[in-house]
This record gives structure tokens, C-alpha cells and sequence, in this order.
């Protein structure tokens, strides 16, 4: 039977701030790919739809135009409901499948996914809300039983980072199945070890005196970019397109495409159009769109004492249970030179943070201008021009639905309306 499958954000989408202050957080990177385009290795022939919050709606929807948002045109389809934080697929798929009766699927008293069948939403429309699954979810009349699955969820940024060289061992794996031959260009004097377990997109370009070792995992290469003399790529490693690799070393991490990275970069995310272009190093963290480091700015990942990092979320300290954990950067967010980030800070969307000191606090606000301590609040109009001159950098443009979701960050008037919680 035709099925859709309406990717959802529940109501602990706060929990992965700083990052899902401009995105759902199915949006996040956790391998090569987003949350979201996984469902497709599970869901092969399933039409995809994305539920996503008021505040996001508009941007997400012109942001991701081929794909319906917050609309589900039914017609005598099943509707599959998945939790956009989903990070294991456990016995879901063939649950899924077995199944002859509507069912909520739950793992510890969280919902991973709700499939709705035909006889159960049959007296609805055929254009239907979100919020209106919710509701016949809630009608006594529905009878729609619980049932246990293995399937997981993520519930902060740092189990993303925790699981990220299995997601990029899982992504390739899964890429290299449907992989077209590729044309790229290996210069002399460049040494790639392992081939085998390295993907090179049309058009990249691997310069002499350039390493990408795949002995213990794969490294994949999007096309058009480009890795520079003195560069060192260790796998597990994913580098987005149009990317440029400067002199340094990049291992175990997630690049977003038209990146431009150098220095030491570890076991780390970067969404698209970061730039850390100098010396520096930056490990175990997650790290937001339009972020840039200045020269040197660097991370602590570890602390002296060998404990588990606690970070700072919302105000409330969170134990990681977790060794290694660097920082969680919001988009838009600058950093001067010889700025020193702390052990598991949490830095929000639009600051600008200043350079040659430690910044030891261990959460900044949204639009904070400063160092460490001495902040104030980053104007909105020079925040908004600051972010409108870094996308013409890149050939891109600020849309007024990006400036309208900065600027309700800005008021601090986001909610949650328009989560789902079944």
C-alpha cells in the first residue's frame, strides 16, 4: 500500500539549541546526510512531507521547495508519522510493515512514530493539517494501541557528535551503493591510502603533498571540491561540495558543502558555509551555517580532570555523560582572533564574540556582543547587515522570511507552536 511519511519535530526541539534555532531538527547533519534523508534507505518508495513549527514554516518552505510542508494530501494512503530526532531505526521498518492496525511506537514512554491507516483517518479531508492527526491520534474513538520498538531518538547535539563516525560509515555505505562514476582530479605527489573506501566527486581536485586516509573508515569527497597542499584527511570523514581544504588536518567529522577549512578540525559538524580558513582547533563540536572563526580561535574538548562535560542548556546543567565534548555554535555567529572556547559552551545564533582571551562562560545568548562576561546586546539592524554582507561573500541572498525568524530570536518571542506531540 502508498505510503507518506510526515517527518515531525515533538516538543523537545529546544533541547538541540543552539543549532534548531533556524532549522527543525530533523535538518541536523548526523553522518553525510541530514536526519531526514535517511528515511529514505528505510521508506525507499514513501512521499516525504515535513511538519514543521509556526516560527519556521515560511522559511523551511522556501528553504526546501520540493517538499509539501505542513500539508498531507491524502488520497488511500497510509501516513507514517516519524520523529524527526530518530536516531536508530532499530525493528521500526519491519513493524511497520507487519503491522495490519494503526499504532503509536514507543521507546521508554517516548513516541518514535505514529502510522496512521486508511480506516482510521478515513473522515478526514483530502488536504489535512498535521495538528489534525494529532487530533483523531486523541480521539477515544480512534483506538489506536501502543507498541513497544528498539527504535531510538536523540534527545541533545552531543549524541549527534557521540555517533558521528558510525553515521558517516553508514551514509557511505549507503551513497556508495548508488554512486555514479565520478570524475575527479588526483594530481602527483598526492597519496590516497585505501582507495577502495574513498568516494571523489565529479570535479574534485586532490593537490600534491595531500593525504586522505581511509584505513580505518571512509572519507567521502563531494564534487568541486577542492583539497590543498599540506592537508591530511582521516576517516571516518565527510567534505561537503564546493569545499576547500586548507593546510591542516580534518578527521572523524561532517563538513557542510562551500566550507573553507584549515587548521585542526576533530570529530566535529559544520553545516554549510562555515569558515575556518586559518590555524586553530575546533573538536567534538557542532557547529551551525555562516559560522566564522577568526585566525587561532580554538576549543577545549576535554577537561583536565578526565570527567564527563557538563554543558549549559536554557539555564539548566546538563551532565553529557560524555569525555570529549567541544562547542555548540549557532549560525551567523563570528569569532575574533585567539578567541579560546571552553570546555561544552554553548554559543547562540548571531554573536559576535570577541578575540585574544578565554571565554569561559558556559552559555551566551542569541545576538551577544563581547567577551567573556562583558557582553551587551548585538544591535539587530548591524547583526542583520553583518549576516546580509557574509551570504553575498558566497553569491547567496538573506531572504526577509530568514530575517523575520533572526528577528523573533532576537525578541526572544519564539515558542513552540506547531510541534507535535502525540
Amino acid at each position: 500500500m502508498p505510503m507518506k511519511v510526515c517527518i515531525y519535530e515533538d516538543d523537545r526541539f529546544a533541547q538541540f539549541y543552539p543549532l534548531t534555532f533556524l532549522r527543525p531538527v530533523y535538518l541536523l547533519r548526523a553522518g553525510i546526510l541530514s536526519l531526514y534523508e535517511r528515511v529514505h534507505r528505510h521508506f525507499s518508495n514513501a512521499g516525504i512531507i515535513l511538519a514543521v513549527r509556526d516560527s519556521l514554516s515560511s522559511f523551511i518552505a522556501e528553504q526546501m521547495p520540493d517538499y509539501p510542508v505542513n500539508i498531507i494530501k491524502r488520497e488511500k494512503d497510509e501516513v507514517l508519522f516519524l520523529n524527526g530526532r530518530i536516531r536508530d531505526y532499530g525493528d521500526l521498518p519491519g513493524l511497520i510493515k507487519e503491522t495490519t492496525i494503526s499504532t503509536v511506537f514507543k521507546n521508554k514512554g517516548q513516541t518514535v512514530a505514529v502510522l496512521f491507516k486508511p480506516d482510521t483517518i478515513q473522515n478526514l479531508g483530502a488536504v489535512v493539517t498535521p495538528q489534525e492527526f494529532v487530533g483523531r491520534r486523541r480521539d477515544a474513538e480512534s483506538h489506536i494501541a501502543d507498541f513497544d520498538t528498539t527504535a531510538t531518538l536523540y534527545n541533545y547535539c552531543w549524541e549527534i557528535v557521540v555517533d558521528l563516525e558510525t553515521g558517516i560509515e553508514q551514509d557511505f555505505a549507503y551513497l556508495k551503493e548508488s554512486a555514479a562514476p565520478s570524475r575527479a582530479e588526483v594530481h602527483d605527489g598526492a597519496y590516497l591510502i585505501n582507495r577502495k573506501n574513498i568516494y571523489l566527486g565529479d570535479g574534485a581536485e586532490i593537490l600534491p603533498g595531500s593525504v586522505i586516509d581511509a584505513s580505518k573508515g571512509p572519507v567521502y569527497i563531494g564534487m568541486n571540491t577542492r583539497v590543498e597542499s599540506h592537508v591530511a584527511v582521516y576517516g571516518p570523514c565527510s567534505i561537503g561540495p564546493n569545499s576547500i581544504l586548507a593546510a591542516g588536518k580534518v578527521s572523524g567529522s561532517s563538513i557542510g558543502h562551500t566550507c573553507r577549512v584549515g587548521g585542526e578540525v576533530e570529530g566535529s559538524v559544520f553545516h554549510p558555509y562555515v569558515n575556518k580558513y586559518h590555524a586553530g582547533f575546533i573538536g567534538h563540536s557542532y557547529v551551525g551555517s555562516w559560522v566564522n572563526f577568526g585566525a587561532m580561535t580554538t576549543n577545549s574538548d576535554l577537561k583536565n580532570n578526565y570527567s564527563c562535560v557538563r554543558v549549559t542548556l536554557a539555564g539548566e546543567v546538563i551532565d553529557t555523560g560524555t569525555l570529549k565534548v567541544g562547542s555548540f555554535i549557532g549560525d551567523h555567529t563570528k569569532f575574533g582572533i585567539g578567541a579560546l572556547l571552553t570546555t561544552g559552551i554553548n554559543i547562540g545564533v548571531c554573536c559576535n564574540i570577541l578575540g585574544g582571551a578565554l571565554v569561559s562562560d558556559r552559555e551566551i545568548p542569541p545576538f551577544s556582543w563581547g567577551s567573556s562576561g562583558k557582553y551587551e546586546a548585538y544591535q539587530f539592524d548591524k547583526a542583520i547587515e553583518t549576516v546580509r554582507r557574509a551570504m553575498e561573500r558566497r553569491n547567496q541572498t538573506l531572504s526577509e522570511r530568514e530575517i523575520a525568524v533572526l528577528k523573533s530570536i532576537a525578541e526572544s518571542s519564539t515558542s513552540n507552536n506547531g510541534t507535535l506531540v502525540f
